[in-house]
């Protein structure tokens, strides 16, 4: 019996950098009562929390203030933001730990995009 070793291609659009970074998308929704001034520190702090862990941000989108779907820690609103960046896989736990702790992340989600 012989057995045949084939490659598997990776999907279309997911493609890890030669240093070992993978492609992220961080969705993070913020306390309504929270002002413009305070969103800004809270993302700027997020991405340099991304950089100093050896990340790259792409992206970092401002999806608005919108309602939720249902109340998550007596909020019924939240400010939305969309993060695209490159990171080590071996840094993501490091990341989830720290969203986890800010008071000011109602809930999020970090997606492997590869």
């Amino acid at each position: 019996m012989v057995i045949k070793k084939t490659k598997v291609a990776k999907p279309a659009g997911a493609s890890s950098s030669a240093d070992g970074q993978r492609n992220y998308e961080l969705m993070l929704v913020i306390k309504p009562e929270w002002t413009e001034e305070q969103l800004g520190t809270s993302t700027s702090n997020i991405s340099a929390f991304v950089t100093g862990l050896g990340g790259t941000i792409a992206e970092v989108k401002p999806l608005g203030k919108r309602r939720l779907a249902y109340q998550i820690k007596h909020f019924n609103e939240g400010h939305y933001f969309l993060f695209l960046f490159k990171l080590k896989p071996e840094k993501s736990p490091e990341l989830e730990t720290r969203l986890n702790i800010s008071e000011e992340i109602i809930r999020y989600l970090l997606k492997n995009l590869e």
